[in-house]
């Protein structure tokens, strides 16, 4: 006769040998809770830093091997183009581009790349915590991030070849917008579109991440086209720059606060006396205060104006300009630089 100790342990033993044959191995999920990044998340993630080392190391290399021009030896241009934003394609000889002026134009370019994406994490990160409304927000990147960028001009060297180093800034945010614009509803509930979703909702009135690719990336459009096509060779270009994001941007913002009671009766009932006063407050300053900072740093030539002829012919131009804003029909982002580029053309060069 087994005893009861025999008994208990093969009784264990039976249910133990029931229970390793009943049981199948499991795999430990993550909580659902837990953000997973997607595969195509991730490398979309990784196309801005990568498309800007793709195209500073080009850019570098180009200027290295000839292929970009430095300082101009004789910078007048053709009579027929001289007046043209893009006159300068047109002028004399060009001097060697020397590895000190690449190293810094490769170093003004960096450092302007940096710092315009901590200005616009510093403009959309209050967006996401609820600090900050998203037209607060569009409209504060939209009035600032043009002429901070003019204000680190200076920076660049004076070579021809410098504007291609600059004109990178303005790309990688046209890049930086596209993604935005286009991304996949997977994107919207997703950590791994990072910035570029962050930047999606701090930029769009209604939250459509489309509207990424309306007035935003033809701001910075425009802002490519003139940094390539004028720089500090021309004031054209930093009026046409001015006048759209300062004076279009405080327009805004003025006039949604202070202009509620005191609407244009007749044109255009959604504008407002106080914003288009705030335009033309704005584009003034804004251009004169920024010619006046690159004639001061001697990146740009002294204009054959008196100071006080200047003012008056800039203070026009905003003038009309603010006009221009009030047509109901059309992009505000390209009717106003190019009103201001066409009328800077004849009066300030």
């Amino acid at each position: 006769m087994p005893t009861r100790t025999e008994l208990t342990l093969s009784n264990l033993a039976t249910k133990t040998e029931i229970r390793s044959k009943g049981t199948q191995p499991r795999m430990t999920q993550p909580p659902e809770d837990i953000d997973m990044p997607s595969s195509p998340s991730f490398k979309k993630k990784l196309i801005v830093p990568v498309a800007a080392l793709a195209t500073i190391s080009a850019t570098t290399i180009a200027a290295f091997t000839g292929r970009l021009p430095g300082p101009p030896i004789d910078a007048t241009a053709p009579p027929f183009f001289a007046n043209l934003p893009f006159g300068v394609l047109f002028a004399g000889t060009y001097e060697a581009y020397s590895p000190t002026l690449i190293y810094r134009d490769l170093a003004a370019t960096v450092f302007s790349i940096a710092a315009a994406a901590l200005f616009v994490k510093a403009c959309t990160y209050p967006v996401t915590v609820g600090k900050l409304q998203s037209r607060d927000s569009r409209k504060i990147i939209h009035t600032l991030s043009a002429p901070l960028f003019i204000l680190v001009w200076p920076l660049f060297s004076n070579a021809y070849g410098a504007r291609v180093f600059a004109s990178i800034v303005p790309l990688m945010n046209a890049l930086r917008l596209y993604l935005a614009g286009t991304r996949s509803s997977a994107d919207e509930t997703s950590t791994a579109g990072g910035s570029e979703n962050e930047l999606a909702q701090a930029i769009s009135r209604s939250g459509d991440a489309e509207e990424a690719l309306g007035g935003p990336f033809v701001y910075v459009m425009v802002l490519l086209f003139f940094t390539f096509f004028c720089f500090t060779e021309s004031p054209v270009g930093v009026v046409a720059i001015a006048t759209m994001a300062a004076g279009d941007g405080l327009a805004d913002l003025i006039g949604r606060r202070f202009g509620s009671n005191n609407k244009w009766p007749l044109f255009n009932k959604d504008k407002s006396v106080a914003g288009s006063a705030a335009f033309v407050s704005g584009a003034l300053v804004a251009s004169f205060g920024l010619i006046s900072w690159l004639i001061g740093f001697g990146v740009m030539d002294p204009l054959d104006l008196s100071t006080l002829d200047l003012f008056g012919r800039l203070l026009f131009i905003s003038v009309v300009c603010a006009a221009v804003e009030l047509i109901p029909t059309g992009d505000d982002n390209y009717s106003v630089p190019l009103s201001a580029a066409i009328l800077s053309s004849y009066l300030l060069t």
